[in-house]
Formats: C-alpha cells, structure tokens, sequence
C-alpha cells in the first residue's frame, strides 16, 4: 500500500508542475505568435488549469479504467464548488457580478446537467448500468466548442458594456473590479499574469526554452497520469474500494487542492471574482472537454458513479448560481458558505460508507 500511496502522491505533484510548465511555455510561443492576452487567457490558461483533471481522465480510458475517469472529474468539480467556494465565503462574503449571475454560472450548470445527462444512462437510457458512450461524448466536445466561442464573444461585450452592478458607481477600485470578474475576465487577467512573468525572465524569452518548457512539461503530465492512476487503482484494491469511489475522492482531491489553496489566498487579497471565475471556468472544462474526450478514447462505463453523484454536482451547480440571483444584493454569504462545505463533508462521509 505504502508505493501505491507513493506513486500516487508524486504523480499528483507531477502533474501540478507539468501543467504549470505546458502553461508557461505554451503561453510565452502563443506571445511570440502575437496572439491576444484575451485569446491566450480563454485558451491556453484556461486549458493548462484543467491539464491535471484531463490528463487523469484520458490516461484512465487509456488503461482501461473507466470509472475512475468520469469519477474523477465529479469529485474534483463538486470540491470545487462545495468545499473551495464554501471556504472562500466563509473567509470572505462574495458579491457575484451581472456577468457572473447572468452568463457564467448558467452555463456551468447547463455543463453539469450535460454530464449528468450523458452519463446517468440508467435513469434517461432505462440501461442496467450507466456509462458515457462515443455518442455522448461527441455531443459534449461540440457544447465545448460552442462554450470557447461564446465566451470568445461575450468577451467583446465586456469589454464595451458594463457591468450593471458597477453602472451607479462613478469609480471602482481595483478590489471591486475583482469582484465583479466573470469567466472571460478570470482568464485573461491569468493570460495577462502569465504574459507578464514570461516577460520578466530573459532565459524564457528563447524560443528554444519555451519549447523545453513544453517539452517538459508534457513529458511530466504523462509520467504524473501514468503513476497517479495505477497508485490509485492498486489503493482500491488494497483498501476494498472501487476505482471510482478512489477517483471520487483520493483522486480529485489531490488534483483540486491547489484550487483551494489559491481560491482562498486570492480571496484574502480580495481577488474573489478572479478566483470564483477560474473555478466556474475550469468546472466547465472538465465536465465538457476531459469526460468528452475520455469517452472518445473507450465508452466510460461507470457502474460505481450513481444517480448520488450526478445530482450532487448539479444541485451544487444549482444552488450557486439560485442563492445569489434570489438574495436582495447578488451576493453569497458566511451562512451559505458554511452550507456548501457541511454539504461537502456530508457527500464525503456518504461516498466513503458506500465504499
């Protein structure tokens, strides 16, 4: 058990660096090209923040574990939501942005009742097991698609209409300008950070250093996935769990716990917009583009992911977007933080009973 735990342990932090370095490097040749901060914010970042989630997906279709593909992708999105943004209200209230409450938040739900849909084959299909077959997984890709380029346009929007939160206010000051940050603006501020820290070295203004960089990382991502999921899949033979419930929960937390460390640090700076619109963001990623591109490589079958699971990720998706469109000022609470995480640790103790 102990070189399971190990693999599993150094193939999480390979995948957090082998990401940030296919970031980086891919970032510093996107600016060579002259492409857009917008553009390298919506793809590149955005992308490389999900590459952990993604490359844990793919590589378990690869190896012929399905269910530790799709089980991965829901456990990490419902931290996310539950247990990452519940700690950020309760650090700090958050208001949402018109943008936020309007656009963005619908669509991660629109994303996640996807998944659900294309997954929960036993409850829309009548089938004795559910799985995410090629059919569905193509029918996810394209809703990705359709996402980039709607967030590619709604992107010129914002850019010449304001928010309607801030229309009354004759200034808004940096801390209010992050709190009203969307997707779109989430990515292109982390394209920006990004372009400014490749700009600062020299050594990584080489176009063969860039490329190293990528190089690199990718060869990281490979060996990262490879030993995260055979330590995860010898942990549940060892322990007596399924491959998906280890996904649900061993799995994605590894894989989400440095959202959580940067949510909050950007939270406490007053930067919750940023962190709320990179976590929507990244949600949206994995329910479309990793189960997506996961179920293209073999059918995910999936017969220890339940109708439990799916709902709890919609009804987390739901009850993000209900609680700030109902409240009197569009904003989130401690109160409603404390119920997301309670919700978190209530699904965990479920999961882990269910075995």
């Amino acid at each position: 058990m102990f070189h399971d735990i190990l693999f599993l342990l150094a193939g999480l932090v390979l995948l957090v660096f082998g990401a940030n370095y296919v970031t980086d490097g891919a970032v510093a040749v996107a600016k060579r090209f002259k492409v857009s901060n917008l553009i390298i914010g919506l793809t590149v970042v955005a992308l490389g923040s999900t590459l952990p989630d993604m490359v844990v997906c793919v590589e378990s279709a690869f190896e012929n574990k399905p269910a530790m593909a799709i089980g991965e992708v829901i456990g990490s999105n419902t931290f996310d939501l539950l247990l990452v943004i519940g700690i950020m209200c309760i650090v700090r209230p958050m208001k949402v942005s018109g943008v936020m409450l309007y656009q963005d938040l619908p669509i991660m739900l629109i994303a996640s009742v996807a998944l659900w849909v294309a997954g929960d084959s036993v409850l829309f299909d009548g089938m004795d097991h559910n799985i995410v077959n090629r059919s569905a997984g193509i029918m996810l890709i394209v809703v990705f698609i359709f996402y980039i380029w709607f967030m590619i346009l709604s992107s010129k929007k914002e850019k010449t209409l304001p928010d309607p939160d801030l229309a009354d206010t004759p200034s808004t000051s940096h801390e209010n300008q992050n709190n009203h940050a969307g997707i779109v603006s989430s990515h292109t501020v982390k394209g920006e950070l990004s372009v400014l820290k490749m700009e600062v070295s020299e050594l990584r203004k080489k176009q063969w250093f860039s490329w190293l960089m990528i190089v690199a990382g990718l060869a990281a991502l490979v060996v990262g996935g490879n030993w995260v999921v055979d330590g995860a899949s010898g942990l549940a033979l060892k322990v007596g769990m399924s491959q998906g419930m280890v996904a649900l929960t061993v799995v994605a937390i590894g894989n989400a716990l440095p959202d959580l460390v940067t949510s909050v640090t950007a939270t406490v700076k007053g930067a919750s917009g940023i962190a709320l619109g990179n976590i929507v963001g990244s949600c949206v990623i994995n329910a479309l583009l990793s189960v997506g591109l996961s179920a293209l490589v073999i059918p995910l079958k999936a017969d220890s992911i339940g109708f439990v699971d799916f709902i709890t990720l919609v009804g987390a998706s739901a009850l993000l977007w209900l609680v700030p469109l109902i409240s009197k000022n569009k904003s989130i609470g401690r109160g409603f933080g404390v119920i997301l995480t309670l919700l978190y640790i209530g699904y965990m103790v479920f999961t882990v009973i269910r075995g």
